[in-house]
């Protein structure tokens, strides 16, 4: 889930040969990078957020990069030299990242109706990350990356009745007519204030609403 990013606990120093680690803090899970590669585990590491000192090891392939316009979905893509491109379009989207979506969209010849797909696909699969806990969820993410891994080309999910993007664009569609409909508790020129309830629909909500806040007044901070 979004908030649960200290992943590398979860790996087994003693059983592991290789790990991939993608779009997880490197700062938060230092300590257990560095027992992986004292046990001579072979570690591909890609990620935009601050990663603190990278540790120097033969056993380390480090893909970092900070910008504010990057993610680790377009790092991906370099790296693959535009294998999975239209993935990566969704990806970047799902970052909020419109501007470089965009671009990379228009870049590999996507028309407009597919761009929007993407775009709204992106935001179905970040907006499930979001919850307390997996109970929250539509979909598992590990079980949502086993079905979307069938689809080589995001766009054969639409005609797909059966594919994960039905099941969560149902379930947005309630959440965000629900928090739509909440007014501000405070609104002044500087500043709005939602107070959401403590509601399962709430919390799986709470990411992408506060990423369209963000996007209609760019001016204001912003924090969810």
């Amino acid at each position: 889930m979004k908030r649960d990013i200290k992943l590398l606990k979860q790996v087994d120093c003693d059983k592991a040969t290789s790990v991939t680690a993608l779009d997880i803090s490197m700062e938060k899970n230092l300590p257990e990078l560095e027992a992986l590669l004292k046990q001579d585990v072979s570690v591909f590491y890609c990620d935009h957020h601050r990663s603190g000192d990278i540790p120097q090891s033969d056993k380390l392939e480090a893909l970092i990069d900070l910008d504010a316009e990057v993610c680790t979905s377009l790092l991906i893509n370099q790296k693959l030299g535009g294998q999975y491109a239209k993935w990566a379009v969704a990806a970047a989207f799902g970052d909020n990242l419109f501007a470089s979506a965009q671009k990379l969209a228009t870049e590999i010849g996507l028309s407009d109706s597919e761009t929007e797909f993407l775009k709204e696909l992106g935001t179905l699969i970040n907006y499930n990350g979001y919850g307390a806990s997996l109970e929250d969820l539509h979909i598992e993410p590990a079980e949502l990356y086993r079905q979307l891994s069938h689809f080589e080309d995001p766009l054969a999910l639409l005609d797909n009745e059966t594919s994960p993007y039905h099941v969560l664009k149902a379930g947005y569609a309630l959440d965000h007519e629900k928090v739509t409909s909440i007014e501000p508790s405070h609104s002044d020129p500087q500043c709005k204030v939602f107070e959401l309830p403590c509601d399962a629909w709430a919390r799986r909500i709470s990411g992408v609403f506060g990423n369209e806040l963000a996007n209609q007044s760019q001016s204001w901070p912003m924090a969810c």
